[in-house]
């Protein structure tokens, strides 16, 4: 099945998931108790000390209903105790498409969108936590969504005749899509059955559609044992353990007096921020979280779409970590080595290197003008094909123009094409069942601590779903993720607990560290080395000194900016707005940036 013209709009906005229980203390690390402050326009939501809409009553008998729920309604009150159960087994909804409710916003959608996908999923409690089972990328049954499940919260409150409650977020992703559009769900439960499960859907990261989803669905719960449970509880824990600290925002105006807030986050229309940040001294300052119906109830866990950064944050990271691995040589390999469609393409890929790729400078183009093929029909076509043999046909489907590394055009074709090289290499050092992005896995994100959320792509259709990993977007962060990916490249030298884990010179010259290698011009002040793009500053701004500020970008509005004090400030949005000006000169408040 050929994906829908909306699946395809998204896909262009690339470019420019009983016993009794006793514990000792309810966890807060998920919890709502991060109240990030929210734009002037947004009223402040307290954390609730009890529900008056999602009462025992409404989620056992049904309420009448009209829109999605103040998402203090999802949250955990204060005041609540441990739950009194624990909730061990597959939560099933019933009548997704007839319970299900959609107000569009923006954008055109069907009626086929309206529903969640088909829901059975395992759950484990653990010290009053609820655990999916699955953690990153769930391929659904359904013909448009897939999706994502992170761990919430369950807890006893008063009014719930005896019933312990739970909550939880989730994301769902158009298939082939790296859009998300995230909600909580919601319901009572004791040792043999459920409530009624309200959820809903408020905030979304994607340039082409906004939408509210919500509805309150019958549910059966089948308690019994989950395979590995024992083992996921224990990753669980380590998971947690493994969280950098989180401070909200506000704090950072006490950490460090004189600091104005209103920077962070300045020059990203409000209604279209998910979540922004600043990383000092090991610690993530977490703002954001705003959804269409207050705060979302679980700001840490709030998955968004990388876009673009994961040419930077996955492709590049495994080419260091690669040349670290087998040789600084590796970049200097060439495509038609590894990549045997390169024979058929109208291009020269006969002196393109890896490293020629990396930097958007294979010199197979059509226009030389900003964007103009990333932005055209030619794109389309590579961003709508669903299997290998079609994405790389499109991918090798430019003219040759001029010699490689001469001209920087941006294209997230060519990192599909590199991301291919690259898994053809791995696999010609450790076999056939070599996978690029299980290895940037298995060498950079689990040891770094990044948890099973971060651990699947988006691929190519085959073998549903599980083909070559697109590389040049598809993955999902939380704020966790790029926080410590900032400490990894702009603090630690690439190197985990001491190891060197990224190739020194790649890294140095994609943070503009190497005066001898900047990367290919832009224009007439920007640069693009390694997959990383980098900005000059100086006296003409204001600064005492000439220094650069390399940055992972995504095309809705996705900023990680790794400045040169060792702070790194990132935001996440979906208004195609960049700017980071503001929150550098705050950050050199904290930190010089000259020395």
């Amino acid at each position: 099945m050929k994906i829908s013209r909306f699946l395809w709009m998204i896909s262009l906005a690339f470019l420019a998931a009983c016993t009794a229980l006793q514990p000792t203390s309810i966890p807060s690390t998920l919890e709502a108790g991060i109240q990030t402050q929210p734009p002037a326009d947004t009223p402040v939501i307290p954390t609730p000390t009890s529900h008056s809409i999602l009462t025992y009553a409404a989620l056992m008998n049904g309420f009448e209903f009209d829109s999605p729920l103040n998402e203090s309604e999802l949250t955990r009150p204060t005041g609540a105790t441990p739950a009194a159960y624990v909730f061990e087994g597959h939560l099933e909804l019933l009548g997704e498409a007839a319970g299900a409710n959609m107000q569009l916003l923006r954008g055109e959608l069907g009626p086929e969108y309206a529903s969640l996908p088909e829901f059975d999923f395992s759950f484990v409690q653990s010290e009053g936590y609820l655990v999916p089972a699955q953690r990153g990328l769930i391929i659904a049954v359904h013909p448009i969504w897939n999706i994502i499940l992170e761990p919430g919260l369950t807890w006893q409150e008063a009014g719930d005749q005896g019933y312990s409650r739970a909550s939880f977020p989730f994301t769902i992703i158009p298939k082939g899509s790296n859009a998300t559009f995230n909600g909580s769900m919601s319901f009572l439960f004791d040792d043999r059955k459920v409530s009624r499960v309200w959820y809903q859907i408020t905030q979304e990261t994607t340039t082409q559609t906004r939408a509210n989803f919500w509805g309150l669905l019958d549910a059966v719960y089948h308690p019994g044992p989950v395979p590995g449970a024992e083992d996921l509880k224990v990753d669980f824990k380590a998971e947690l353990a493994a969280h950098l600290p989180v401070r909200p925002i506000e704090q950072l105006a006490v950490d460090y007096p004189g600091v104005e807030l209103s920077a962070f986050g300045a020059g990203v229309t409000p209604a279209h921020l998910t979540w922004y940040g600043l990383v000092v001294n090991g610690v993530n300052y977490l703002g954001g979280c705003q959804t269409r119906f207050g705060v979302y109830p679980f700001c840490e866990s709030m998955r968004t779409t990388s876009y673009s950064t994961a040419k930077s944050a996955f492709v590049s990271l495994a080419l260091m970590r690669l040349a670290q691995q087998y040789g600084p040589d590796v970049p200097d390999r060439l495509i038609q080595e590894y990549v045997s469609e390169a024979a058929a393409s109208p291009g020269d890929w006969g002196m393109v290197t890896f490293n020629h790729v990396i930097d958007m400078s294979t010199g197979n183009y059509s226009s030389a003008g900003f964007m103009v093929d990333e932005d055209g029909q030619k794109m389309g076509e590579f961003f709508s094909s669903e299997s290998y043999a079609e994405h790389i046909a499109a991918a090798f489907d430019w003219p040759h123009a001029t010699d490689p590394g001469q001209q920087w055009i941006y294209r997230t074709s060519d990192t599909f094409i590199l991301t291919r090289a690259l898994q053809v290499y791995l696999q010609s050092q450790q076999g056939p069942q070599a996978d690029i992005f299980q290895f940037v896995v298995d060498e950079i994100y689990r040891p770094l601590g990044l948890g099973p959320g971060a651990f699947t792509s988006l691929r190519t259709a085959d073998n549903n779903w599980q083909g070559q990993a697109k590389g040049g977007y598809g993955l999902w962060w939380i704020p966790d993720d790029i926080a410590k990916i900032g400490i990894l490249l702009n603090n630690d030298q690439g190197k985990i607990g001491g190891r060197q884990i990224l190739q020194p010179g790649l890294l140095a010259a994609a943070l503009q560290q190497d005066p001898d290698d900047r990367g290919v011009r832009i224009d007439s002040q920007r640069r693009y080395n390694n997959a990383f793009w980098a900005n000059p500053y100086g006296r003409a701004q204001g600064f005492t000194c000439d220094f650069w500020v390399p940055q992972m970008l995504g095309v809705s509005g996705n900023v990680v900016a790794l400045l040169p004090n060792g702070i790194t400030y990132y935001y996440f949005s979906d208004n195609r707005e960049f700017t980071w000006d503001a929150a550098m000169k705050e950050a050199d408040k904290i930190s010089p940036l000259c020395p």
